[in-house]
């Protein structure tokens, strides 16, 4: 789940108002939730955040770059978490079953994540680097420090493939961590001992 381009974008939020952040972010989420991500509007979520829309517009270039930082705080969450021990099987197919929890878990925001991602949008591009490489990063952990840079690659493509699938409805979530477990075993057909 690279990304495409390594713009710094125009917004970032380093530095910014937290509560302000907060809010909209918040906002977006209740939206997202009752309404999906086609009727999603940043005129809705100021509205609910008691904001203008100049202040959001300056926090958020637009509804994908929202949606896109929403989805980033739930990986960053899910990074924080410590990788299970065991095998590098193991590893890996407890890492595919965190991220389907988590995509499964707000689903709305999953496939709102699906589709705000792939904006061109030069802030969500950012944010879309710093998602793919967290979780690149979750995988090659779980991976281990002796597996390939090929494996590994090929393990980033599997997962955005299999995200973004899921995300469109192709599969459900814990059907794409078994398919993701199964690329895993294809990839890395012999074991690693415990780490």
């Amino acid at each position: 789940m690279t990304g495409a381009s390594t713009s710094s974008g125009r917004r970032t939020l380093a530095g910014r108002s937290g509560e302000t952040v907060d809010r909209l972010l918040e906002a977006g989420l209740e939206v997202l939730r009752e309404h999906g991500y086609e009727q999603l509007s940043m005129r809705e979520v100021c509205r609910r955040a008691g904001l203008t829309h100049a202040t959001a517009y300056g926090y958020f270039s637009a509804k994908q770059h929202l949606v896109s930082e929403i989805y980033w705080r739930r990986v960053q969450q899910w990074c924080e978490t410590p990788v299970v021990s065991g095998t590098q099987q193991e590893r890996l197919a407890a890492v595919f079953a965190e991220l389907a929890e988590l995509a499964a878990a707000e689903p709305e925001l999953s496939v709102a994540a699906s589709a705000a991602v792939l904006s061109r949008d030069p802030d969500v591009a950012r944010v879309r680097t710093l998602i793919g490489t967290a979780m690149n990063g979750r995988v090659r952990l779980a991976a281990g420090p002796g597996c390939s840079e090929d494996v590994l690659d090929a393990l980033g493509i599997a997962v955005s493939g299999a995200m973004v699938q899921a995300g469109m409805g192709y599969s459900t979530y814990q059907d794409m961590a078994l398919r993701l477990t199964r690329v895993a075993r294809l990839l890395l057909p012999t074991d690693s001992p415990e780490r």
